[in-house]
């Protein structure tokens, strides 16, 4: 019975070091206000982020338009949380969540049905 506990403990130390071994220290900072586009399957339209950094933490406020299902009239606005890693940002907002790889004042990425292109104003 021993050497089957043993199997577990050494299985759930390599799960949380593999969890937990993706994350590398911020190399950007994205403070600041981002604007740009979506596109996506359901039509396209805009977007914009007001970010704060602190450390790998990003808070924030996001305002997005657009939607060929709704005549370019849907809204979606309010708070955004989100984590940095490298040079890759990943935001949470009420619609989902967006992956983003930030180059300079520019950033870039995909939510589950947009892709995403956004400039630092």
């Amino acid at each position: 019975m021993m050497p089957m506990r043993w199997l577990l403990v050494i299985a759930c130390l390599l799960l949380v070091s593999c969890a937990t071994g993706s994350t590398k220290p911020p190399s950007v900072d994205v403070t600041g206000t981002w604007a740009g586009e979506w596109i996506g399957n359901v039509g396209n339209g805009y977007v914009t982020m007001t970010l704060r950094q602190s450390s790998a933490s990003v808070t924030g406020d996001i305002s997005m338009t657009g939607g060929a299902g709704t005549g370019g009239a849907s809204r979606i606005t309010g708070p955004v949380t989100g984590d940095v890693s490298g040079d890759e940002v990943s935001i949470r907002y009420q619609g989902g969540i967006v992956h983003l790889t930030v180059r300079g004042n520019e950033m870039s990425g995909d939510s589950s049905a947009h892709r995403w292109t956004l400039k630092r104003q």
